[in-house]
């Protein structure tokens, strides 16, 4: 749930640079900041809390970093989804969103490399939470490409920590266990 995950992120933008955003919770942020959401999860009644951090974010010089596209479907998945029954949708008021009737499920392909660009440059990561239905193809690129990220950083010298059981059940699905620095169940 967006609620409480919110004061967490609060804490956050008092201990860090950047925070970059994924997963269900992002779509809360992108309704606050006047883009078309579909039928993806929403809190509504977070919707001021998400307006009041992303202005927190910015007075307190930090980058808050949510995703710019996500890769949606007109229904939860019951199963393995073909690429084709899918629907990529640019997340900007000026693109209009995630059409109606569709829902995000996953990070697109423009955050993916957004997200990696941002975070190679970072010298400590926590990795909390998955960036979408990672447990069902093709809605796990998004995931796959920010554990790659964190195996590319570690590599670098990063510290990466991984916590949350959803978080650590990904890096199992990728073979990355070993590829961070730390985890934690």
């Amino acid at each position: 749930k967006v609620s409480t995950k919110l004061p967490v992120i609060k804490g956050l933008l008092n201990q860090v640079h950047i925070l970059v955003l994924g997963g269900g919770l992002a779509y809360t942020f992108a309704k606050a900041k006047g883009i078309n959401i579909g039928t993806s999860l929403c809190e509504e009644e977070m919707i001021e809390t998400a307006k009041e951090l992303m202005k927190e974010a910015e007075f307190k010089g930090k980058k808050l970093v949510l995703p710019i596209d996500a890769v949606c479907s007109k229904e939860f998945p019951k199963g393995e989804m073909k690429l084709e029954d899918t629907k990529t949708f640019d997340l900007t008021v000026d693109a209009g969103g995630i059409q109606d009737g569709w829902m995000g499920l996953d990070v697109g392909p423009k955050t993916a490399a957004l997200f990696d660009q941002v975070l190679l440059s970072a010298t400590k990561i926590v990795f909390n939470g998955p960036m979408g239905v990672f447990e069902v193809r093709p809605f796990d690129e998004g995931t796959k490409a920010m554990v790659d990220t964190l195996e590319t950083v570690t590599k670098s010298g990063a510290i990466t920590v991984v916590g949350g059981g959803d978080s650590v059940a990904a890096l199992e699905q990728f073979q990355k266990i070993d590829a961070v620095s730390y985890v934690s169940t």
